[in-house]
């Protein structure tokens, strides 16, 4: 389990968000505020441009906002998340829970018992996408499908860009490429098997391929660091590939790239992009800014 703190405890007024994906959970407190109200967009952040290139260099107010307010983050493995009692069990009782799960039902009573450290703690707020929220419309043929965590994604990615289009990446066991244009309207996007998954398949659909951890190097050498290489290559290729097809209809389109492996990928692009931590959690934060906003008011 992965513990990073900002110094501060967590209080009854806190927000819990978790974003439960098909390998890890992740988890943070957040210190709660409040939207003006409605089914709004967050507050659009400032862009300027890099001279050097005319790309959109992004200085968001509200990004630094969402990080200003989280108190504390986790992450365990999804078989681990009967240890988060132990954690929570520490701190007070959240005032708000706001889960994204794209799990199933195989996490949901694991992650129900872990919520029960607490006695009197409010029930869970499961969400799933819709045809509009936070400032972002939906435009997936059945706006139902889409999973909670691309809808999650795309709602932070608007609070981070504002009314510019983007593509936003989100690389986990799964990687996918969303197009948000600067209206917020997502207008579709692409799934492909993740860094890892695609490593772990070369082992598991060939007889002589190990399944071992390489690195990426210009020239391999060694057969694990082949498939590392060109596992990398083909991620950073069908990202700047669907990154210029865009662009093409949405001049200054802005990359946000987050997911477990986006560390690794970011620097094997050649295209600018914009690193975000947990794409996921910062949607989910801005979710529950507009349902306190809303249970204010009534």
């Amino acid at each position: 389990m992965q513990m990073l703190t900002a110094g501060r405890v967590p209080s009854a007024s806190d927000w819990l968000l978790i974003d439960v994906g098909n390998t890890f959970l992740k988890w943070g407190r957040y210190a709660a505020i409040q939207e003006r109200g409605g089914n709004e967009a967050p507050q659009a952040p400032t862009i300027s441009t890099n001279f050097n290139n005319d790309t959109p260099t992004i200085t968001s107010q509200v990004h630094r906002t969402a990080l200003e307010h989280c108190i504390v983050q986790g992450r365990v493995l999804l078989a681990e998340i009967p240890i988060l009692a132990i954690d929570w069990r520490e701190q007070a009782c959240p005032a708000m829970i706001v889960i994204s799960s794209v799990a199933g039902t195989r996490v949901r009573n694991p992650l129900l018992r872990a919520l029960e450290v607490w006695n009197d703690a409010p029930s869970p707020r499961w969400i799933s996408s819709l045809d509009e929220e936070c400032g972002v419309h939906n435009r997936y043929r059945n706006p139902g499908q889409l999973g909670s965590d691309r809808w999650a994604a795309l709602i932070g990615a608007r609070a981070l860009v504002g009314s510019h289009a983007a593509l936003v990446v989100v690389c986990g066991t799964a990687t996918t490429m969303d197009l948000l244009d600067r209206e917020g309207n997502f207008e579709g996007g692409s799934i492909m098997p993740g860094l890892g998954l695609m490593q772990r398949s070369l082992h598991e659909r060939t007889a002589a391929l190990p399944d071992a951890s390489g690195e990426y190097l210009q020239y391999p050498r060694q057969t694990v660091d082949a498939i590392a290489s060109g596992c990398l290559h083909a991620q950073a290729g069908a990202v700047e590939r669907v990154f210029r097809q865009y662009n093409d209809e949405h001049p200054k389109l802005i990359c946000v790239l987050s997911g477990g492996a986006a560390r690794m990928l970011s620097p094997r692009l050649e295209i600018a992009h914009r690193l975000v931590d947990n794409l996921v959690l910062e949607g989910l934060f801005h979710i529950a800014r507009q349902m306190a906003a809303i249970q204010s008011k009534t």
